[in-house]
Parts: C-alpha cells; sequence; structure tokens
C-alpha cells in the first residue's frame, strides 16, 4: 500500500512534466511566432540604442562597457535565434497534416529550445533599457589630432629648427611668419602630426585656425571643442566664465597651443583662458605680419620664404604631373619657364601646376606662360586661389597712403632692386605725402615701407638693407588691382623686348607710364600727356629723343633715363618740364650738363652716378634751389672740378642727401671739414689718390656707402673715432657696405673694426693684404677695442687676394654672416669658425680645391660647415 500510495503520489509531477514535454511538440509553430516578434522588438531596441549612441559619438563621446558589452550579446542571440527560426521552419514542412512529427524527438529538442530563447530574449530586452547617462561618457581627449596635407617639399631645414625651439625649455612663445601661400600653415601641419607620431610630454596640443576677424568668444569655442567643454551650458556662458573653465583645466596641464592665421596680437591671453606659459607649455603662432610675433612676444622667429628653384621645380612637377610633362619633348623647358613665373611660392606653384596637369601641347603651355608674363591674374584660378589670398594682406594696410604707394611699387619691372631713397623721392613726387618736406617725406616713407616689409609684401635681405624687392606674385596682385582702378591709368610694359615705344593714345591716357628694361632705340612725335607724372624709361637703348618729345607733358613730376648709355645729348623740350622734381640721367652717356638745367625750377632729385660727366657750368646746381637730392659718385668729374663743386653746394639750403666721388687726398679732407656736406654724404666713392699712402676717413653717422677703389699707392687706411665705448658703437653708425677694389699696396684693413655695423664687405684684387682683421700688436689691440665688430656681418666676399692667409687666427663671431664667397685666395688655409659656431643659416661658396685644402684645429669642426659649402 504504502508503495502504490508513492507511486500515485509522482502521478501529478509525471503529468505536469510530461505535459510541459508534450506542449514543447504541439505549441512549436506558435512559440516560433512568438520568439520571432521577441526577435524584431529586440533588433527595434538595438537599432534605437545605435542611433543614440552614434549621435554621443559625434559629440566625441564613447560607448559606455555596458552598452558595447550588450550590443554583442544582441548580436550573438539574433545569431542563434535565425537559426532556430531556421530549424523550426524545416520542422513544420516535415509535419504530417500538422498532427504528428516524423521525428518526435528532434522536435521536442527545437520546442524547449525555443522557450528558452524566449526567455532569453525577455531578459536581454529588459537589460536594453539604458538611461541617457548610461548610453556614453565623454572620454579625456586624444593628445593630438592628426591634420590631413600633401607631403610638403623644401621644409625640412625650417621643421628642424622649430622642432628645437619646442624641445628647448627656456623657448615659450615661437612666431612663423612669411606671405601668403608660402606654406607657414603646413609647416605648422607638418610640427602638428610630428607630435602625433612621436612620444613627447604634452598633455595637450590644440590647433586653433584663427583667421581675420576673430573674436574671444570664437577662439574659446575652438579651445573648448578640443578640451572636451563643448558640452551642456557651455554656449549659455559669459566669456568670463568660459575663461575660467580653460584656465581651470590647462593650468593643471602641459599644453602646446598652435594658433594659425594669426592677424593680430592677442595681448590678454588670460581673457581667453590661457595660463601663463609654466611647465614647459608652449605657444606657436603662424601669421604674414611680422609685427603680430612681436606683439605676441614671440621669444623666437622663423621666417618662412619662397621655394628654392629645385624645390619649386619639385613640387610643381608634383601637381603637374608626368603624364603631362613628357607628352612633348619641348613640353618641359616651357614648363620649367612657367615653374619660375611663379617666383617659388608654393600656393603659385600648385595652382598653375594643378592646372596644366591636363595640358600636353605646346601652343597651351606657351599661352600659359604668355599669359604669366603679363596678366597673370587672368590664368584660371589665379585670381581665386592665389591673388584673392594675398590681397587680404593688401587690404589689412593702414590707410590709403599705404595702398598708394604699394600700388605705385607694381609698375616696376620684376625683379627689381628698388633703392629706398629713390622710391621716397618718387613718392614725394607724386604727392603721396601731405608733408613736403625732405626730412618728413623720408621719415613717412621709411615707416611705409617698413610697414609693407612686416605685411610680407615687400623683401629685404634685413631692415637696415637700403634696397628692397617685391615678389613677382604679389606684383601680379599689385597690378590686378590697378587693372581694376579707373583712377589708377598706367602703361606698363618691361622685360618685352619692344624696339618701338607703344602708340601715342596709349600714351595720352596714361597717368604713369613704365617701359624699363626693352630695347627701344629713339623717342619720336610729340604726344599730349596732359595728366602724365612718372615716365619711366630706364635701362633701353635709347640713342635720340626727339627734340619736342616732352613738349606737352606739362605734369610730369618724375623722369626716369637711367641705364641708356647710348643717351649722350637731351632734348630741348625736357627743359620745359617745369614740375618735374625727379631726375635720373645715372649711366647714360651725358658727358655735360645744360646751362638750361636752371629752369628746372622744382628739381629736387638729380641722379648722375656712373655717368662720363666732365663738365657742369659753375652756378648751375647753386641755382636749384629746391634740390634735396644730388648723386654725383662713380662720375668722371675731375678733382679740380669737384673741388670748386664742393664751394658751389655749400650754398643749397635744401640740400639733404649727397652721393660723392674724390678722387685726391686734398678733396678728401675738405669734404671731412665741411660742417655742412660731410654730414650729408650718404655714399663716398675714394678712387686713385694718387702720391697718397695713408687716409683717414672721419666719422660720419649717415654715410650708408664706402668705396675705395684704384688707390694704389695707399698703404694704411685708419679711421677718427674717439671717445668711450658708447662713442665708438655709434662711429658710421649707418655704414653698411663697403667696397675695397684694386689698391695694391693695402696691407691689411684693420680699419673696419671701428666700422661696427657693416652688412656687407667686398674685398678684391688686393695682392698685398695678409689678414683682415690682424693679429698682435695693432690686430690684437682693435679687436679688443672693437668688442662687437663684424658683429652686423651678413656678407663676405673675398676676391683675387692671392697673399691673404687669414681672416683672423682665432675664432671669431660672426652672428649675422649668410653668406661666405672666397675666389682665387689659395694662401687663405683656415676660417675663423670654431665648433660653436651656429652654421645653419650659413653659406659658403668658393673653389673645390681651396674648400678640401683648408686647415682646421678641431677635427669636428668640417662636419658642421660641409653642408655649408658649394662649389662655384
Amino acid at each position: 500500500m504504502e508503495i502504490l500510495g508513492s507511486i500515485l503520489g509522482l502521478l501529478p509531477c509525471l503529468w505536469d512534466r510530461t505535459k510541459t514535454q508534450v506542449d514543447y511538440v504541439r505549441h512549436l509553430e506558435e512559440n516560433l511566432k512568438s520568439l520571432r516578434i521577441e526577435k524584431e522588438k529586440l533588433m527595434e531596441l538595438r537599432n534605437d540604442l545605435l542611433r543614440k549612441v552614434e549621435d554621443a559619438g559625434e559629440r566625441h563621446m564613447k560607448r559606455t562597457e555596458r552598452v558595447v558589452g550588450w550590443l554583442k550579446r544582441v548580436d550573438v542571440m539574433i545569431t542563434e535565434v535565425d537559426g532556430i527560426l531556421s530549424q523550426g521552419e524545416q520542422q513544420i514542412q516535415n509535419t504530417c497534416l500538422g498532427r504528428c512529427h516524423k521525428n518526435c524527438w528532434s522536435t521536442y529538442k527545437l520546442g524547449k529550445e525555443v522557450i528558452t530563447k524566449l526567455k532569453a530574449l525577455s531578459t536581454l530586452i529588459s537589460e536594453g533599457n539604458f538611461n541617457e547617462d548610461e548610453l556614453a561618457y565623454l572620454p579625456p581627449p586624444p593628445k593630438v589630432d592628426q591634420i590631413s596635407m600633401d607631403v610638403p617639399v623644401g621644409m625640412d631645414r625650417l621643421f628642424e629648427e622649430a622642432w628645437s625651439f619646442i624641445q628647448d625649455d627656456a623657448v615659450h612663445i615661437i612666431g612663423i611668419y612669411g606671405m601668403g601661400g608660402v606654406g607657414k600653415s603646413t609647416l605648422l601641419a607638418k610640427i602638428n602630426n610630428m607630435l602625433a607620431e612621436t612620444s613627447h610630454e604634452f598633455d595637450f596640443v590644440i590647433r586653433v585656425v584663427v583667421s581675420r576677424d576673430p573674436n574671444v568668444g570664437s577662439i574659446q569655442d575652438k579651445i573648448a571643442m578640443k578640451l572636451r567643454l563643448l558640452v551642456g551650458t557651455w554656449c549659455q556662458r559669459d566669456q568670463q566664465q568660459k575663461a575660467g573653465e580653460i584656465f581651470s583645466l590647462l593650468s593643471k596641464k602641459r599644453f602646446l597651443l598652435l594658433l594659425d592665421d594669426l592677424w593680430d596680437p592677442l595681448f590678454d591671453l588670460q581673457q581667453v583662458g590661457i595660463p601663463p606659459l609654466e611647465c614647459n607649455s608652449k605657444i606657436i603662432i603662424t601669421t604674414r605680419l611680422e609685427n603680430v610675433c612681436g606683439g605676441m612676444g614671440a621669444d623666437k622667429w622663423i621666417k618662412v620664404d619662397c621655394l628654392g628653384e629645385q624645390n619649386a621645380w619639385e613640387l610643381f612637377t608634383q601637381k603637374v604631373g608626368e603624364e603631362a610633362l613628357y607628352s612633348h619633348p619641348q613640353i618641359e623647358d616651357l614648363a620649367k619657364l612657367v615653374a619660375k613665373e611663379c617666383g617659388g611660392l608654393p600656393i603659385a606653384l600648385i595652382t598653375v601646376g594643378r592646372a596644366m596637369a591636363s595640358k600636353k601641347t605646346l601652343n597651351e603651355w606657351s599661352y600659359t606662360l604668355r599669359v604669366l608674363q603679363e596678366f597673370a591674374w587672368e590664368f584660371p584660378k589665379m585670381e581665386e586661389k592665389v591673388l584673392h589670398l594675398l590681397r587680404y594682406s593688401y587690404d589689412g594696410l593702414g590707410g590709403e597712403m599705404t595702398k598708394a604707394c604699394f600700388r605705385y611699387l607694381s609698375l616696376f619691372p620684376e625683379d627689381y632692386n628698388f633703392k629706398k631713397q629713390k622710391v621716397i623721392y618718387n613718392w614725394m613726387a607724386e604727392g603721396f605725402f601731405k608733408d613736403g618736406s625732405l626730412y618728413m617725406a623720408t621719415q613717412e616713407g621709411h615707416h611705409i615701407i617698413g610697414e609693407l616689409k612686416r605685411a610680407c609684401l615687400l623683401e629685404a635681405e634685413s631692415d637696415e638693407c637700403d634696397h628692397f624687392r617685391m615678389h613677382d606674385v604679389v606684383r601680379d596682385m599689385a597690378l590686378s588691382i590697378c587693372s581694376k582702378d579707373q583712377n589708377d591709368k598706367y602703361l606698363v610694359q618691361e622685360w618685352h623686348r619692344l624696339t618701338e615705344p607703344p602708340p601715342i593714345p596709349k600714351w595720352e591716357i596714361a597717368k604713369l607710364i613704365s617701359l624699363p628694361y626693352n630695347k627701344i632705340e629713339q623717342l619720336e612725335g610729340e604726344p599730349n600727356c596732359e595728366n602724365l607724372l612718372t615716365l619711366d624709361l630706364a635701362s633701353n637703348l635709347l640713342r635720340e629723343i626727339a627734340n619736342d618729345f616732352f613738349q606737352y607733358m606739362p605734369s610730369l613730376k618724375v623722369l626716369d633715363l637711367s641705364r641708356n648709355r647710348e643717351l649722350e645729348e637731351l632734348p630741348k623740350s625736357l627743359f620745359k618740364l617745369t614740375s618735374l622734381q625727379s631726375l635720373d640721367l645715372s649711366r647714360t652717356g651725358i658727358t655735360e650738363l645744360s646751362p638750361k638745367f636752371k629752369k628746372l625750377q622744382k628739381l629736387k632729385f638729380l641722379g648722375l652716378s656712373g655717368t662720363p660727366l666732365k663738365v657742369i657750368p659753375p652756378q648751375l646746381l647753386s641755382s636749384l634751389s629746391n634740390l634735396e637730392q644730388l648723386e654725383l659718385d662713380d662720375s668722371s668729374l675731375s678733382a679740380t672740378s669737384i673741388n670748386e663743386l664742393l664751394d658751389e653746394l655749400e650754398s643749397l639750403k635744401n640740400l639733404k642727401h649727397l652721393t660723392l666721388t674724390v678722387e685726391s687726398k686734398i678733396t678728401l679732407e675738405k669734404l671731412s671739414t665741411s660742417e655742412k656736406l660731410y654730414q650729408i654724404t650718404y655714399g663716398l666713392d675714394i678712387k686713385e689718390c694718387r702720391g697718397t699712402s695713408s687716409l683717414q676717413l672721419k666719422n660720419n653717422n649717415v654715410l650708408q656707402r664706402l668705396t675705395m677703389n684704384g688707390c694704389e699707392d695707399v698703404e694704411e687706411v685708419t679711421v677718427c673715432c674717439t671717445g668711450n665705448d658708447i662713442s665708438r658703437k655709434l662711429c658710421f653708425r649707418d655704414l653698411s657696405r663697403v667696397i675695397i677694389d684694386n689698391c695694391k699696396l693695402l696691407k691689411d684693413v684693420k680699419f673696419l673694426m671701428a666700422l661696427p655695423n657693416i652688412r656687407n664687405l667686398w674685398i678684391g684684387h688686393c695682392p698685398s693684404i695678409e689678414n683682415i682683421v690682424g693679429v698682435g700688436g695693432g690686430g690684437a689691440s682693435m679687436v679688443s677695442g672693437y668688442i662687437n665688430a663684424f658683429a652686423s656681418l651678413e656678407r663676405l666676399t673675398l676676391w683675387n687676394l692671392p697673399a691673404l692667409k687669414y681672416i683672423r687666427s682665432h675664432a671669431l663671431p660672426f652672428p649675422r654672416l649668410t653668406l661666405l664667397r672666397v675666389h682665387k685666395c689659395p694662401e687663405l688655409k683656415r676660417l675663423p669658425f670654431d665648433s660653436n659656431y651656429d652654421a645653419r643659416k650659413l653659406k659658403i661658396r668658393g673653389d673645390r680645391e681651396w674648400w678640401d685644402g683648408l686647415e682646421w684645429d678641431d677635427e669636428a669642426v668640417p662636419a658642421t660647415f660641409n653642408p655649408c659649402f658649394r662649389p662655384a
């Protein structure tokens, strides 16, 4: 009975279990439908969740580990469910009229698995209901964000220089400057990407493109985006609150801030939220305005110049491609000329190169060359991609007068070597300056030239250099502006090989005509040019000008006939130019001045340098009462004529600028003792001085150029410059260029040690010179007495000095030297450099045999200077 009772007690349990197992089979089809529905619910939940986390990802947020794990489990579950559903469909197809299954055991197992998955799906769905803050989180920003860029060309030296500054703990702010499109941003991108690829100690590298007319708020937002602060209520916060958040984060970190395309100094960095640059944090700026580097307090400045010829060609060929470049045997030669027209400016090389990639005929390349030479702004994309970029610098100039002065410079030839003082006289004659005095015009002119240089619209070897240039592409931009200005009626055709001047009707509507560097031999006719202000005919082949040619040019103020060697006579109508203020006859064939010059009473500038001039009528120059600048250097006037002329020039009250040639010691002493004339002598040529063994130079603080040529009897030159160290530093304060040529008995040039500001020194054809600085005795005293000797020297040329043994026997600092040229100096075996010299910017040119024969005290030194040398 007890056994029977136990069996009867088990029956309900066995029934329940059997019933469940039967239900697995009986309700299989219904359960499969439920499984499919639950799977679709899970997929809908997953897709909604993915959209949310993708939106968070766009805000630089990262999925939480819970979300990542859940999505992985969902993917596995869906795969497994799909397999079960596939099996279920097969089982149902095998069912006999829906009542019995051919394989009840497999159906049972499948039914049981369906029920299990339904429960698992329910659990997974309930786990997928995440709160918003459980979906994603804001991770720490990456140290550096990579910047997409092409492989840079010709930037290795600049990059190495910048990289060394980044690693220098004493450098906090680095300024990179240069003209628009020259590659400043490319250099910054290369620095950024190198930091992304190498280990460094910065917690953040933050790049902000500032551009024109920025505001503090926009800079803050760009920094906040990098620091992952641009969330929540950031946009509702005021400038001070934003600065506080940025400051709070950065003050605890070491950071590198890259400010690209800065147009104005950010004088108060803390206003943005940038903490003091401690813990070796740094800032690098790029700008096309040199004064921005100063305004930002940059510790180191890097100027990005245009590419050299080889690198420019490499960049150009990259963009053109081989298919176009070698599609015709003669295209490569034309392509080199086209590339040259870009002046090494990367943005121009890239723009023109890409445009020419599909051009495969000679006619297309020839046409492109002509367009670039004559009307570059009409080349496809040149205005939009290149000139428009450069125009930003023009638009940012201080005022209309500065812009007018800049446009005026575009009317001179390509690669023209402008002389500051002559340009200023032309500007003054054109009426650009309000104050008509030479002194004020000079001050204002130098300020404008400085402003244009700081805007990288002009180029010069140094701030003190008295010459400058305008880049070809910058000139194209200026000419483009002039071509659209109805008030500027210019006729400009230089380097066109014109043998005849343009038709007279073109002359008669022009305000300025510039026709230099052509082959015009003759000027005929009587053009009616009532509005003409400037006429530039320099560097032609002029032999004859019709007597009445200038008859109807009543407004002409500037006339340049210089460098026309065959022009020996001036037309009579020239003396009717009563408005003329600037007349340049330098390097013409004029041998005498007509007394009719007295009619040119408004004349302020008269250039007679390098002429065979032998006769100046008495009292002619003294009658030109408004004359302010007279250039008579390198002329053929006799010593007697110069002596007489000095007396006459004393009476010119307005004369402020004089260049002169003296041929005797007596004339030099007479000039030196003139309180008026010597202190306005800006250029002095000393020639011959026969019978004179020694010369003394009296201090002159305006003299800029000194030449000694053919002084065959002179053995010694001394400088009269007394006083303390401060006085000596001011001795010959502005003298920057010295030429010593063909002085056969001169043994040394120790007097140069007393001239502290020489930048360009040329010594040649002096067979007795054995040393430059000197050693022992007077040489040693000279070096110790003038500690800053050669501190400003940038270029040193030693030419055909057969006895020269040394520049100095011991190392001498040349902190600014960029070029050393040596030719035919066989005894010069040592250079005054040691292992401490910074040779990164030095170029050495000379004979290979001479270079290989040099002797060095330290075997490590040649490795430093070998990269500087190129045979010449």
